[in-house]
């Protein structure tokens, strides 16, 4: 098995207008002027700067290539013939009437649409050779964006499309950042990025970048990942000055450091509220979905000579999976589980099925390094993900993994990004505590589950049902259901244990199904009942057991609008339980539920199939 990788773009461009309006304007007149490092040698001054900095570039295009980007085992297809493609991007005002957490909080996955829907501005659409673009209005710009949305690889493509003479872009990761000593500005961008540097180049590149700033632009990856917190008072200390990151960072926010330099950061989102104001991004861009035909390219790139014959085995089969397919991420796990359906769990028809299969592929994946048992390493993998999601975070340390036996360097080859430290590779852990994430927030919702379903104790799980129906587990919910009510017991899992589980999460279901449709009956415009009853019947639709989806279908209301708008990830678990109703409703509306052309379909038929005058109005 080989991993794909989505190729890097080669464009070329020279400065041109950025649009937008910004949220902060800097005022940097009372900062103190820095100098630049003073370098010895003989020669033209300018010559030996540029000639320096020219160097170093080299060394920082090696950089670039050397890391590959993150990639699911298990599709052959050569990188060089995947089409460059880009998410959508939206210029959005993202701290307006956001609270500050005090840390990087868990969401469920299935939440996480509603920052854009949420904004009270219309969005402003971005294409990405307007990222090249540069004026006032853009000298801080945050890109924002959830699991998989490509944050690391955009930014790695907009540097490379950075070209001499005309603008030049240095890149750089927060996770390979020192963090323990101080350290000169220089020696953060230069000397900890290559250490085999000499000092005399590095401070002469240096003195080029400082005379040279408005040229510039440093792009800084992974805000997310840092270890540190921006304070809102940056020092006012000179470039020779050792400093903490976390001052440098903010020495370069307010414009103390490079101030006609551009600065951008990429980040998951909730990393970016706690921001302080004065340090806050002058432009906010959020990463969406790809848009349909790059989608399709990247599909069709994917599967190469089977792309028909999948596609259409996807849109008959699952075609409430084609929008998560939006996700790059996400696509090439869909597809995998397509390339290569494991005879236990069957064709992969649902979000369960999908992850489970991935999770196949990877105990079959040549490249992994864990010599142990898989089923082992999966247990205490997903022993993690409970306690993560328990504790509200989406943050894993090491000394977390290590408290069950596991070590960074294993987990990376199986779903977990891993930090290295200055000039290492990924398959390098520096010594002490760092921070880890699940390559998809999905997969540690699918791991929560599966501990929950084939390791918790039965009276642990009758505890947890009492918080198990809230919504910050929505999806942990949904996967459970998956797992108990359609895959089913594992090889040397407890079946007594698991039917006994499914029991209990069945009439607990039913019971829940029963109490909001009461309640929506009497609150028909109620739009958090709406969403609290069709997230249950995603429950159902993901057990795919008929005889819950008939129960359910008792409860359904005789009168029903779909969400405004509507989760297509929702649509499945209602048409599953829209099929078993026998008695008659008066209204479905779906006016204003912003379904796409899949999705409707997928309505429609379920409509059509009814007996005639059973839903007298639609």
């Amino acid at each position: 098995m080989s991993s794909v990788q989505i190729r890097e773009s080669n464009v070329e461009s020279s400065p041109m207008v950025f649009g937008g309006q910004p949220t902060i304007k800097y005022v940097t007149i009372n900062h103190p002027t820095p100098q630049p490092v003073a370098a010895e040698g003989s020669g033209n001054a300018s010559d030996r700067r540029e000639n320096a900095f020219k160097e170093v570039l080299k060394l920082h295009c090696k950089y670039l290539d050397r890391e590959g980007d993150l990639s699911i085992q298990g599709v052959n297809v050569c990188k060089d013939e995947i089409p460059v493609v880009h998410p959508s991007i939206t210029q959005i005002p993202f701290f307006e009437g956001k609270s500050a957490p005090k840390e990087e909080r868990y969401q469920p996955s299935d939440k996480l649409s509603e920052l854009a829907k949420n904004q009270r501005e219309e969005p402003k659409r971005i294409q990405f050779d307007e990222l090249l673009k540069k004026n006032g209005d853009s000298s801080f710009i945050s890109i924002i964006g959830y699991p998989g949305s490509g944050k690391s690889v955009l930014s790695k493509r907009l540097a490379r499309s950075y070209t001499w003479p005309h603008h030049i872009c240095w890149h750089r990761k927060f996770m390979d950042m020192n963090y323990r000593d101080k350290l000169t500005i220089e020696e953060l961008i230069f000397k900890k990025a290559f250490p085999g540097l000499d000092d005399d180049t590095s401070a002469q590149a240096f003195n080029w970048l400082v005379e040279n700033d408005d040229k510039a632009t440093l792009i800084f990856d992974g805000f997310d990942q840092a270890e540190f917190e921006l304070k809102g008072n940056s020092p006012k200390e000179n470039y020779q000055t050792p400093m903490h990151v976390r001052d440098i960072m903010a020495s370069l926010c307010s414009k103390h450091f490079l101030p006609n330099c551009r600065l951008i950061f990429t980040s998951r989102p909730h990393s970016m509220i706690f921001v302080p104001k004065s340090l806050r991004p002058s432009s906010t861009l959020l990463l969406g979905d790809l848009a349909p035909a790059d989608m399709k390219k990247l599909f069709v790139a994917y599967t190469g000579t089977k792309s028909d014959e999948i596609w259409t085995k996807l849109n008959n089969n699952a075609p409430h999976l084609v929008p998560l397919c939006h996700n790059p991420l996400m696509l090439q796990m869909i597809i995998s589980s397509q390339f290569h359906p494991s005879k236990r769990i069957g064709d992969a028809t649902t979000l369960t099925r999908v992850f489970a299969t991935v999770v196949e592929n990877l105990r079959r994946s040549e490249n992994l390094r864990y010599q142990e048992d898989f089923n082992e390493l999966v247990l205490k993998l997903s022993q993690v993900a409970y306690n993560a999601t328990k504790n509200g975070t989406v943050v894993i340390t090491t000394k977390q993994l290590r408290k069950y036996g596991l070590d960074p360097s294993t987990v990376q080859d199986i779903v977990i990004q891993l930090f290295a430290h200055d000039g290492a590779t990924n398959s390098r852990v520096f010594d002490g505590d760092c921070r880890l994430y699940f390559c998809h927030q999905t997969f540690q919702e699918f791991f929560a589950a599966f501990y929950i379903v084939y390791q918790m104790l039965v009276k642990d799980f009758k505890a947890l049902l009492k918080k198990l129906f809230k919504d910050n587990w929505s999806v942990v919910r949904r996967f459970l259901s998956g797992l108990l009510l359609d895959l089913g017991p594992l090889p040397d899992s407890d079946a007594e244990n698991l039917e006994t589980k499914k029991e209990i999460f069945v009439e607990t279901l039913h019971q829940r199904l029963a109490k909001i449709s009461s309640k929506h009956v009497k609150n028909i415009d109620d739009e958090a009942l709406t969403d609290k009853l069709f997230d249950l019947y995603a429950c159902v639709g993901e057990g795919k057991d008929s005889s819950i989806a008939t129960k359910a279908a008792e409860h359904f209301p005789s009168r029903l609008h779909l969400p405004q708008p509507m989760n297509s990830n929702l649509v499945p678990g209602f048409c599953f339980v829209m099929k078993h109703v026998t008695k008659q409703f008066y209204s479905l509306s779906l006016s204003h539920c912003s379904l796409d052309a899949n999705s409707f379909h997928e309505i429609a038929s379920v409509i059509k199939e009814m007996k005639p005058g059973q839903v007298r109005y639609y």
